[in-house]
């Protein structure tokens, strides 16, 4: 899958009175946010605006984010659910053996033996590690994204390969 922009954030809610936003970070570098001016900004319905990032800060487990020219919290309020993105060309570069989860979407599943399983339609993160989802011919299909199950990724070749272990196809 070819992704022209990297989601590197997600506008949770308003803070205070002055226009502030409260943002979850969606990127594992964590300075990622130190060094933007711009952001690009997609919201729900696929529509896009770019903002000027007046200042940002951590707090907490979260950002604090405000905009030049949005200084109110109803201002913001229609920012809430949207996410912050970057060109691809700007995402920040991941250690060798990792992929950004646009990379895996659309990728055929094969088994080890070349059985073709399914497509993967989106990877959830979980505390102990990642979920594929695929769909299948027989329906949904989760696979842990563990090394024992998950033999390789080949985004180029938009291709994964998986172990098929008992009782994870059904």
């Amino acid at each position: 899958m070819n992704a022209e922009w990297v989601n590197i954030g997600f506008i949770r809610k308003p803070h205070g009175l002055q226009g502030y936003l409260r943002v979850q970070s969606l990127s594992d570098a964590p300075d990622r946010f130190t060094d933007l001016n711009q952001i690009n900004i997609e919201f729900q319905d696929g529509h896009r605006e770019t903002h000027d990032i007046e200042t940002c800060r951590p707090d907490r487990d979260t950002l604090l984010m405000k905009f030049k020219g949005i200084d109110t919290p109803e201002e913001v309020a229609r920012l809430r659910g949207a996410y912050l993105q970057v060109p691809l060309t700007q995402a920040a570069p991941l250690p060798e053996g990792t992929f950004y989860v646009f990379e895996m979407i659309g990728s055929k599943v094969v088994s080890e033996e070349e059985e073709a399983i399914g497509v993967v339609r989106e990877v959830i993160s979980m505390p102990a590690n990642d979920i594929i989802v695929v769909d299948t011919p027989a329906g949904e299909l989760l696979v842990p994204a563990i090394q024992d199950i998950v033999l390789k990724i080949s985004p180029e070749e938009e291709r994964i390969v998986i172990r098929l272990i008992p009782g994870l196809i059904v």
